[in-house]
């Protein structure tokens, strides 16, 4: 099973805001086996909208909409549905008592113009929004013997995923429990370039690969180098074999697996306690990386670039990580958390982040090593 994601809106192809709802979908798909074919995004221009219509319905059986379900003129995504799927839009009354409810329990004024929102064609599902006034909708549309399954959403994130858990989610796990679904399995290497790691892989699967239909992909995203395997479920006897191939080639590089998040298994385990980070070494890399996850975190304390610390520091603060630079390729790593001390030396050992140009590169490997000794400290 394939999928298309369209994004309408200007907003979005002049760069005003990012497409996070494509992205955001594409990974709730890869747990049914779902293969993402194409993200689209295109302006509030009707012509465009039905070309990129076409297109999606032409390279997949399952088309995601993403905005223009609002009350204002450039909101037409439900009519050109209507007039793609030749299906006539219809009142829903329930729809427009959902728009009147959840505007007026929170002071506000109900307008005409917000009818606009509780039209529907004719044969669509409803899909009610509890997180927003314009409700989703389901449609199944036949066109020359195709069939395409066609789920129109609202655009903001919160509305979409409030949708997806309480509607698209079981309609995914009962469509694609007969489909062979793509396993995908990664490993994020550390301290090696991409040409070397992948010299490795390709060793591990010589010969192997043209006996199976596996992928292999490789994503650079510093400072790390990710291996992705992918393949059919219907092969996993034979796929697990060559996967443990290149698992033991990785094994001393391998620092993450299955697309784990550093950042977010860092934040994991800290999430309830006290803690304080001091960063001497990174240059803000650290605090960038766990930038997202400091607003939910209040209990955190954050210093940076502190010219001296109290002499007692080590004796009376608890749960803690510090980093403190040793020279331009070593740095210490300390923490203490869980009634756990540690010390650590975290040194730069591969050759091509030691040139006077990778400075930044270095301090950027200092601050992902230092969650993951942390982490590994106590996984």
């Amino acid at each position: 099973m394939k999928a298309t994601i369209l994004g309408i809106g200007t907003e979005l192809t002049t760069g005003q805001i990012t497409n996070k709802n494509g992205s955001w979908i594409s990974k709730q798909l890869i747990d049914y086996g779902v293969i993402t074919a194409a993200h689209l995004v295109v302006p509030d221009d009707k012509k465009l909208i039905i070309n990129a219509l076409d297109y999606c319905s032409q390279n997949s059986q399952v088309i995601f909409v993403t905005g223009g379900l609002g009350p204002t003129s450039d909101d037409f995504t439900r009519e050109l549905i209507s007039t793609w799927t030749e299906k006539k839009l219809i009142f829903d009354e329930t729809s427009w008592q959902h728009v009147q409810d959840r505007l007026t329990s929170r002071g506000f004024t109900v307008k005409d113009i917000q009818r606009q929102q509780c039209y529907f064609p004719e044969t669509a599902k409803i899909l009610k929004n509890n997180f927003g006034t314009a409700n989703g909708f389901y449609m199944k549309h036949v066109k020359n013997s195709f069939i395409t399954h066609l789920f129109i959403l609202p655009g903001p994130p919160r509305e979409i995923e409030s949708i997806w858990k309480d509607h698209i989610s079981d309609w995914l796990k009962e469509n694609t429990r007969n489909i062979d679904k793509i396993i995908t399995k990664s490993f994020d290497t550390l301290g090696v370039g991409e040409s070397d790691v992948a010299m490795l892989v390709e060793n591990a699967l010589k010969g192997k690969t043209e006996t199976l239909p596996m992928d292999i992909g490789y994503r650079v995203h510093l400072p790390y180098v990710e291996v992705k395997l992918s393949y059919p479920e219907s092969t996993s006897y034979t796929s697990d074999m060559f996967i443990k191939n290149v698992e033991h080639a990785l094994k001393d590089i391998t620092v993450l697996k299955n697309f784990e998040d550093i950042t977010e298994l860092f934040s994991g385990l800290t999430a309830k306690t006290d803690f304080a980070i001091y960063d001497f070494v990174s240059g803000g890399f650290l605090h960038h990386r766990l930038s997202s996850t400091l607003k939910k975190h209040k209990n955190w304390m954050w210093k940076e670039n502190i010219e001296s610390m109290d002499s007692d520091f080590f004796t009376d603060e608890k749960n803690f990580l510090t980093l403190l630079p040793v020279n331009e390729f070593e740095c210490a790593l300390m923490f203490e958390f869980r009634g756990l001390r540690k010390s650590i030396k975290i040194e730069i050992t591969q050759a091509s982040l030691k040139s006077e140009l990778m400075n930044e590169r270095r301090k950027q490997y200092f601050a992902e090593m230092a969650m993951l000794e942390f982490v590994k400290g106590f996984n």
